[in-house]
Order: C-alpha cells, then sequence, then structure tokens
C-alpha cells in the first residue's frame, strides 16, 4: 500500500521543526510493499503555537490541510498537540533525524503494521 506522510522540516532534508511552530509539511509518499519513500510536494499551514500557548483551533486547521495523511513526523510535539493528533487517528512520530533517517526508521519498524495507519492513497 501506499501511505501519506507529512514531515515537518524547514528545509526539506531534516525533521527540524516542532509540530506548533511548523509553517510547512514536506508531505511523502511511502510505498510499503516497495518499502520506498518519495517527497511529492509540501504544503504550508499556519503555526498554532505561539510563545508557548496554543491554539486548539490552530491544530485543527493544520490537520484540516494535512487531511490525507496516514502519520506526522515532527522533531518535537507538545502534550496537548499529540493528544489532538491522536484523538484524530492519525499516528504521530517525533524522530529529530534527517528526513532519509527518520523515514528509514519507520519502514524498519513497519510503523504501518504496528499503529494501524488509516489512510491509504491507493493498493
Amino acid at each position: 500500500m501506499i501511505y501519506r506522510v507529512a514531515v515537518a522540516s524547514s528545509d526539506g532534508e531534516n525533521v527540524n521543526e516542532h509540530f506548533g511552530r511548523a509553517e510547512r509539511f514536506f508531505i511523502g509518499e511511502l510505498d510499503t510493499d516497495k518499502e520506498d519513500f518519495e517527497l511529492i510536494g509540501q504544503r504550508d499551514v499556519k503555526p498554532s503555537c505561539h510563545g508557548g500557548e496554543h491554539e486548539v483551533s490552530g491544530f485543527a486547521a493544520a490537520l484540516e490541510t494535512l487531511s490525507d495523511v496516514s502519520a506526522i513526523v515532527v522533531q518535537r510535539a507538545g502534550p496537548g498537540a499529540k493528544k489532538y493528533i491522536d484523538e484524530q487517528g492519525i499516528r504521530l512520530y517525533q524522530i529529530p533525524l534527517s528526513i532519509e533517517q527518520a523515514i528509514c526508521l519507520l519502514m524498519e519498524e513497519k510503523q504501518w503494521e504496528a499503529d494501524k495507519w488509516q489512510y491509504h492513497t491507493k493498493n
């Protein structure tokens, strides 16, 4: 299956953004049959955290922009964001590595099986 994954990154190379402070997410497709990952674009979002304060409506707006992803990979996320994202059925991973290393880790652990990702783009 092919799943979409959103990665919080300022440079398209590293997972280096906090979920609530991210201004953009790079979108990739993970092909679980081929164990391959390809970045296919990026999406801009309005940051939901401002100086330690967050807005749940900001979480909702970001997730609306990322509504077709099964997983979100970030450097860090606060407990409020983690809880909200989990309630929406999207898996959140805090993996502060390069995008390539983070995706390799998800593939090695076959996270889509362990966490039962719900959205896939095609079989």
